[in-house]
């Protein structure tokens, strides 16, 4: 359901507080399945976070960033891990992992590259594709209800834009915005804010009642070759399955410039 959200007041604290080396989720990052489960969003943006904290010879950033939803994570204090994969001064590759107690809840494998002090050729003719351009924004936003939930909590505190109607099929544009940080006391960096947003993928061209089915995303692959610059993330989305059970969402990312990347998810759909 989409309801204008004319005097819509955002979520504005933190994903998570970080307190004893542990990672505690706030209400406001919870999902839209079981009220006891954090959505999609907030655990890869947390693993993004994670990932970037690892320090490098060379300036770097993420442009691959691969989510496992090992099982549902819960509204409780989280314990990480993070490994270096591969080390080096060109390419690296980094794991992080979201532990409930002893049971590892999510785990990210990402890749970085060093950014490069001498800019490559660009030929933006040569490299243009119909989907670059975003279409344009809606100015009015809306809020996303579920007849069961609500307003999911995650989406209290994202504002949320769409062209066409909701669940109306493929190809669905939705432009999203963060109105709070990660983690308490750190920016969300412009990688974080695109991976928590491509969670949103799932939905962005999704027709199949939510009253009827579950959609969920059992994992989510993030590829950029630049990072976003500000605040919205366009998500031009596609959705596919074949009747057993398991779907493809794949979508395009943008910001208000142009396209990021790209993000795909495997759907595991059930009857509620």
């Amino acid at each position: 359901m989409t309801d204008p959200a004319h005097a819509m007041v955002y979520e504005t604290g933190p994903f998570f507080v970080e307190t004893d080396a542990m990672f505690v989720p706030q209400p406001v990052s919870g999902g839209p399945w079981d009220p006891g489960l954090l959505h999609g969003g907030p655990v890869g943006g947390l693993l993004a976070h994670l990932v970037e904290s690892v320090s490098s010879p060379t300036p770097v950033r993420i442009c691959r960033h691969t989510v496992d939803m090992m099982r549902g994570v819960p509204m409780s204090p989280l314990r990480s891990e993070v490994e270096v994969l591969r080390a080096g001064r060109r390419i690296q590759v980094v794991r992080a992992s979201l532990f409930d107690g002893a049971v590892e809840v999510a785990r990210s494998t990402s890749l970085r590259m060093r950014v490069a002090e001498v800019a490559n050729p660009l030929d933006p003719v040569r490299t243009a594709h119909p989907e670059d351009e975003p279409h344009p924004m809606l100015a009015q936003p809306l809020l996303l209800s579920m007849t069961d939930v609500g307003v999911p909590a995650f989406l209290r505190a994202v504002e949320f834009r769409r062209e066409g109607e909701f669940r109306s099929g493929a190809p669905g544009l939705v432009w999203m915005r963060m109105h709070n940080t990660m983690v308490a006391g750190h920016d969300a960096s412009p990688f974080v804010r695109l991976s928590t947003m491509a969670d949103m993928t799932s939905m962005a061209a999704q027709y199949l009642d939510h009253e009827e089915w579950a959609t969920i995303n059992a994992d989510l692959n993030v590829m950029a070759f630049r990072d976003p610059v500000g605040d919205w993330i366009g998500i031009r989305g596609l959705h596919k399955n074949d009747g057993d059970g398991i779907g493809l969402s794949e979508a395009v990312l943008y910001d208000l410039g142009g396209r990021v990347g790209r993000a795909t998810a495997s759907i595991l759909i059930e009857p509620r």
